[in-house]
């Protein structure tokens, strides 16, 4: 019963606006069932694809974090991304330190007591110290962390290519309907195109 009260609301739809929410819908409601597949599959493949690479960036940036906190000494409690971005840029974090205290004079030359302000919200200290037991180690760090922006970085093309697909669902529509509701208008010297609902 509400499977057949489903489909008479798919078939009473507009095939236009159908393909614009789900790709391959409009093509259904005219009846071709191998387009509409087609469509369907493309969109489910395109949201299963945005899943997967966000779910494997995480994953592999979850495994470079433990990896940091193994072989640099990073704060596990921490789960900011500066700071694990810090730990990637710097061996050490006396060296990112250093690096934060140029900045406090360069930004605050004559006011000793800004330049602690900024040094302290800005600098890792204590618990929040590291030191890399290797080179080799942190190039590691690096690598996995890039796959996991690579990863990331595939995930966000997909709502892309999600209304991509509706776009050429919706063409289709227009362009293959079995009803000529889109066409080339010639009539008394006119020329130009035409939509009919």
């Amino acid at each position: 019963m509400v499977l057949g009260i489903s489909l008479i609301l798919v078939q009473a739809l507009n095939p236009i606006m159908a393909s614009l929410m789900v790709p391959g819908l409009g093509q259904m409601i005219q009846g071709d069932k191998t387009k509409a597949q087609t469509f369907l599959i493309v969109e489910g493949a395109i949201w299963l694809s945005y899943f997967g690479f966000n779910h494997w960036g995480k994953q592999i940036d979850k495994s470079a974090r433990a990896f940091a906190v193994d072989h640099a000494g990073a704060n596990p409690l921490r789960s900011d991304d500066a700071y694990f971005d810090a730990v990637e840029d710097f061996l050490t974090s006396f060296e990112h330190n250093l690096m934060v205290e140029r900045y406090a004079t360069l930004y605050f030359p004559n006011d000793p007591e800004l330049q602690q302000q900024y040094i302290e919200s800005n600098g890792y200290f204590d618990e929040d110290e590291w030191a890399w037991d290797s080179i080799g180690s942190r190039s590691h760090y690096w690598e996995q962390r890039r796959r996991a922006r690579e990863n990331r970085r595939r995930a966000s093309f997909m709502p892309g290519f999600a209304i991509i697909n509706r776009v050429v669902s919706v063409v289709d529509v227009l362009l293959f309907s079995k009803e000529k509701k889109f066409g080339l208008d010639t009539d008394d010297g006119r020329i130009g195109f035409y939509y009919r609902f």
